[in-house]
């Protein structure tokens, strides 16, 4: 198997895995009553999966068929639901997977696609890149405003449906990731 074909299977399963693990984080955030950041991992878990739906077709591209991504995701239901503390250990949590796949795991990994000459891969794994680097300094400011006590107002999340990127109020007119007019943010 190729090493940008083992990638796109790395990518999508820990875009896989982030998504449920957000989700299993905005259940506690619930719990303790902090409905803004429940809001976020939502709206972060739902672009998780728009970045697994843009894997998905740059490795249907590669491999000219229609991939089952359940042949090769593996979530651990048990395993992620042990790693569900409150929420504050969570949102660090969050920052660390982020920066992680923006800082280091991405990087490798558009490094391997240019050298495969393979600019739909490159292109999604860039994306995803970009907008993880924003989640990561959403969760940031989050966490900030919960460890000084502060009330979070209500605020209106987006969600690019391009590359997965968020932003809080109103979007911007041009999505600062992909570049896509505002018509394609979803409101969570």
């Amino acid at each position: 198997m190729s090493i940008v074909k083992q990638n796109l299977k790395e990518a999508i399963n820990g875009e896989s895995n982030a998504k449920r693990k957000y989700e299993l984080f905005k259940e506690q955030a619930l719990k303790e009553n902090l409905n803004e950041i429940a809001s976020l991992f939502g709206a972060i878990a739902y672009a998780e999966s728009i970045h697994i739906k843009n894997h998905l077709k740059a490795l249907s591209s590669i491999t000219k068929s229609e991939v089952n991504p359940d042949e090769f995701v593996s979530i651990k239901e048990d395993q992620l639901k042990k790693e569900v503390k409150n929420t504050s250990s969570n949102l660090n949590k969050a920052i660390q997977g982020e920066t992680y796949e923006f800082k280091k795991m991405y990087k490798g990994f558009i490094k391997n696609a240019i050298k495969g000459n393979d600019i739909i891969t490159e292109l999604s794994f860039d994306l995803a890149r970009k907008a993880e680097k924003i989640h990561a300094k959403l969760f940031s400011i989050y966490l900030k405003k919960l460890e000084k006590n502060k009330n979070f107002q209500s605020v209106e999340i987006y969600v690019c449906t391009i590359c997965g990127n968020v932003e809080l109020g109103t979007p911007s007119e041009i999505c600062p990731v992909c570049d896509h007019d505002k018509k394609f943010f979803k409101k969570i």
